[in-house]
């Protein structure tokens, strides 16, 4: 017994190895990428992740970054530590946390008693699908809140087993051993509601776990009693109070409202059901996969458009008439599949969306809810048939798995850099204005401006109220000395956002390097008079207009001002230093007391 047991532990061991050096392999050209995107604004130009006073922002300070997920930013912080800003310890993290989250789903799906567990974990493991998530830095919100998701349902298991066995009456039990703490009830569920707490600190879409586990109960009992909901409701009370949090934050930091979303209960139905057709068709054929996708049109008023959210709801309605017949699985799976994907359905307003409604990274906890519903449906099947038949079908998996592999080895290649990123979209999502957008704007970093007005006017004819390419489409004339031109463009986005405060400041830079010093002081203004976080910039740029005017004294105030608010802000520096000098003669800035 001892030796079957040794044998059994040196296979899982070995399946634990394979599974790991087939995530790495899939994942090589990953490791060897850099920085992506809006990496910069997460990782390498965020000012959050230098100093103890960062960290105490990441934590205490909501809108600190660009969303509240202090984990995500912590880890950060303690990398930017070990390997300062070599892409490839963040790539390498990534990656093993994804390697990890597809061993403790196998661990969870054996527990379940499911079969094909392995070939399901590996299937999650090397979907291309999870690339975005895995490859782009960005999205270690993802593959961290998965991971730690998942010790949670783990710690939540082993909870149940503790709460079983302290019930059992006392002359049913063994030989009486004291129970070490750390394996009673009080302190599993402490461990796995602090499990599911940092997970919903990493990505609040971890709401769904609860619900998750309720619906695994019913699947496994066929009802669900009081005993198996009354301890999940501190789950519930945590995850629903932080997404509202998220959800906040998304409407008023982020910004994710506006016409983008005007679509009403009846468009986000429509929509909710085209978003779950989309990843259903993706997860189970992933050709054509990209960074970002072309944002369709959603009209509530044309009836076709409910056909994908009327088919869902027949097979569920199918699924719950013939459970009887076809049991509980196909019912689970489906409310499962729905339930993962419901933060990302449309009904919740996600910034991200004002360009894509759909995206990969929204599906990557959804990945493993099909793969597992799929692989182990058919495994349950499988199972019943003869030797060679079975052994037939686990070589198709294995065929299966390393055409995924294979996929997602392509897929990750994608991410090497971010010309290479826009490129391969573009590629896939020719018609996706966003990444025309982006596209264009890198190319403007690099200085190939007339590349990049090709792709910023692509954009614009794609998206004519596209305030950001505007905005590009402005700077590049602006630096070319085409100052009529550049106004016409920003005026142009303020006809779309007037209270745009970049297009306003950026109006009033544009109108002062062209001499109409009165319209650049009115545009600063209005600017400061809405506000934003880049006042600073139009304190400074309202101060060179005025000093334009020969307003020396009144300059020298909004200077001062914009270096209170930015005391790092060179410009406004030398230009304090230029207008107390006109004010007062050589010498001035250096005597004259600092603003108090």
């Amino acid at each position: 017994m001892a030796y079957r047991s040794h044998v059994r532990r040196k296979a899982l061991l070995g399946l634990a190895l394979v599974l790991l050096a087939a995530v790495v392999t899939a994942y090589l050209p990953a490791l060897e990428a850099g920085f992506v995107w809006n990496d910069d604004t997460y990782l390498t130009e965020n000012p959050t992740l230098d100093g103890v006073d960062g960290l105490r922002l990441i934590w205490t300070e909501p809108k600190a970054n660009e969303q509240y997920y202090p984990m995500v930013f912590t880890s950060f912080w303690i990398e930017k530590r070990l390997w300062s800003l070599h892409p490839f310890g963040y790539h390498l993290i990534n990656v093993l946390l994804h390697a990890g989250s597809a061993l403790l789903l196998w661990w969870l799906l054996v527990r379940l008693g499911l079969r094909g567990a392995w070939f399901a974990a590996a299937a999650f493991a090397l979907h291309p699908v999870c690339v975005e998530s895995v490859a782009w830095i960005t999205e270690r919100k993802n593959t961290l809140s998965l991971f730690l998701s998942l010790l949670a349902v783990h710690a939540w298991y082993a909870f149940l087993d503790a709460r079983t066995k302290a019930a059992e009456p006392k002359k049913k039990r063994k030989a009486r051993t004291a129970m070490p703490w750390f394996r009673r009830p009080a302190p599993l569920y402490v461990v796995a509601l602090s499990c599911l707490t940092l997970a919903l600190l990493a990505k609040t879409t971890a709401c769904v776990v609860p619900a998750v586990l309720l619906v695994v109960v019913w699947w496994g009992d066929g009802r669900l009693e009081a005993k198996d909901v009354r301890p999940l409701l501190p789950f519930f009370a945590i995850g629903a109070g932080l997404a509202f949090q998220t959800a906040w934050l998304e409407r008023t930091m982020v910004q994710a409202a506006g016409k983008e979303w005007e679509l009403g209960l009846a468009g986000r139905v429509a929509l909710a059901g085209q978003t779950l057709a989309f990843y259903a068709g993706k997860v189970s054929f992933p050709s054509r996969l990209a960074f970002i996708y072309e944002r369709w049109s959603v009209d509530p008023h044309v009836l076709w458009q409910y056909l994908p959210a009327a088919c869902a709801l027949a097979a569920g309605a199918a699924a719950w008439l013939l459970r009887q017949r076809l049991g509980r699985g196909p019912v689970a799976g489906l409310a499962l599949f729905a339930g993962v994907l419901f933060p990302a359905m449309g009904f919740f307003n996600v910034y991200a969306m004002r360009y894509s409604w759909v995206a990969d990274h929204f599906a990557y906890q959804a990945v493993a809810v099909f793969v597992v519903c799929a692989v182990c449906g058919a495994s349950s099947r499988v199972v019943l048939w003869g030797r060679a038949t079975r052994r037939a079908a686990a070589g198709l998996t294995v065929a299966a798995l390393a055409v995924l592999a294979t996929q997602t080895y392509r897929q990750s290649r994608s991410f090497h850099d971010e010309e290479t990123l826009w490129r391969d979209t573009l590629e896939r999502s020719p018609d996706c204005f966003m990444c025309h957008t982006n596209y264009g704007h890198w190319l403007m970093t690099k200085g190939r401006d007339a590349e990049a007005v090709a792709h910023l006017e692509k954009s614009l004819s794609l998206k004519p109220d596209n305030v950001p390419t505007l905005l590009n489409l402005a700077r590049i004339e602006e630096q070319g000395g085409l100052f009529d031109a550049a106004s016409g463009r920003l005026r142009a986005a303020l006809r779309y956002d007037a209270a745009d405060t970049t297009a306003l400041i950026n109006l009033g830079t544009v109108s002062t390097k062209a001499g109409r010093l009165g319209e650049a002081v009115a545009s600063y203004e209005e600017a400061l008079r809405i506000g934003s976080p880049g006042d600073y910039l139009a304190h400074n740029g309202l101060g060179v207009a005025l000093m334009r005017r020969g307003n020396a004294a009144e300059a020298v105030e909004h200077f001062r001002e914009a270096l209170r608010l930015k005391p790092d802000y060179a410009y406004a520096a030398a230009n304090l230093e230029t207008a107390l000098t006109a004010l007062n003669g050589p010498g001035a800035a250096a005597t004259r007391p600092p603003a108090k």
